[in-house]
C-alpha cells in the first residue's frame, strides 16, 4: 500500500514580454530612463562649465631636490608644476630669469621658488620704505655660524686696547634683520657672498636704515665688530 504520493512542482509561466513593433512603442518603453539619464548627463556638463569657469591655474616653479643656501640656480634644480590661481598674486618668474640666481636661503624640495629668496635687491621686499642692505663683517668667525637670515640682532662695536685707550663698548643698531649670512663659516665660496681668503668669511648682510648704515658701513675700522642676537 502507497502512503505517500509524489507530485511534480508547478510550472510558474514566464511573463510573456510583447515584442516591440514600432518607433512609438521603443519610446513609450523608454522614455523614463532615458530622461533620467540625459537629465544627469546635463548636470554633470554644467557642472564642468561651472568648474572650468571659476578655476584656472598657473605653471610655478619649485625646487626639484633641497637646494642650500648660496646655491646658483641651474634649468635641472628647477621644474614646472600647476598650481591654482590666486587673485591678485603676483605673476610666477620666467625660467630664463631665475637661472644663475644664488639663492639666499635654503629651499627645500616642493617649495616654490620666488624672486625674495634669491640674493639681491628682492630680500629688501615688505621692509620699511629708505630700508637699505649693509654688509657687515664681524670680528668673530664664530659668531657667524650661530646666525642665519631673519634673526633680529644688535650691532655692538668695541674700541680701545686697554693701555693707551680705555675699552668702550657701544650700540651702534638694535633689531637689525639678517639678510645674507655664509653658507658655513669655513665654506669655500659656496655661500652667499666670495669667501675670504683661508676659507674664514665673516661677513654678513643686515637690514637696516640709512642713518644706521653710515654707522655701519665703517664700523670694522674702528674696532670689534659683534652682532647680539636678540627676540
Amino acid at each position: 500500500m502507497k502512503f505517500f504520493r509524489t507530485r511534480s512542482a508547478p510550472t510558474i509561466p514566464r511573463p510573456r514580454i510583447r515584442p516591440v513593433t514600432s518607433r512609438q512603442a521603443v519610446l513609450r518603453r523608454y522614455r523614463r530612463p532615458a530622461a533620467v539619464a540625459l537629465a544627469l548627463l546635463a548636470g554633470a556638463l554644467m557642472l564642468q562649465s561651472v568648474a572650468k569657469a571659476g578655476y584656472s591655474t598657473v605653471e610655478v616653479p619649485v625646487a626639484a631636490a633641497d637646494l642650500p643656501a648660496g646655491h646658483v640656480l641651474q634649468s635641472g634644480d628647477l621644474r614646472w608644476v600647476a598650481q591654482p590661481a590666486a587673485e591678485g598674486q603676483p605673476a610666477p618668474p620666467r625660467h630664463d630669469a631665475l637661472v644663475g640666481e644664488r639663492l639666499a636661503i635654503a629651499v627645500p624640495a616642493g617649495l616654490p621658488v620666488r624672486e625674495h629668496l634669491l640674493v639681491g635687491p628682492q630680500l629688501l621686499t615688505g621692509t620699511s620704505p629708505g630700508t637699505v642692505a649693509v654688509p657687515l663683517r664681524l670680528s668673530d668667525p664664530a659668531t657667524v655660524s650661530l646666525l642665519s637670515p631673519g634673526q633680529k640682532v644688535n650691532v655692538v662695536l668695541t674700541s680701545g686696547d686697554g693701555y693707551e685707550r680705555e675699552i668702550q663698548s657701544r650700540t651702534l643698531a638694535q633689531g637689525l634683520t639678517v639678510l645674507w649670512v655664509p653658507a658655513s663659516a669655513g665654506d669655500d665660496g659656496f655661500g652667499l657672498l666670495p669667501a675670504a681668503s683661508g676659507g674664514n668669511d665673516t661677513m654678513i648682510v643686515v637690514a637696516a636704515t640709512a642713518g644706521a648704515a653710515e654707522k655701519l658701513s665703517a664700523a670694522s675700522s674702528r674696532g670689534k665688530v659683534a652682532a647680539v642676537i636678540v627676540n
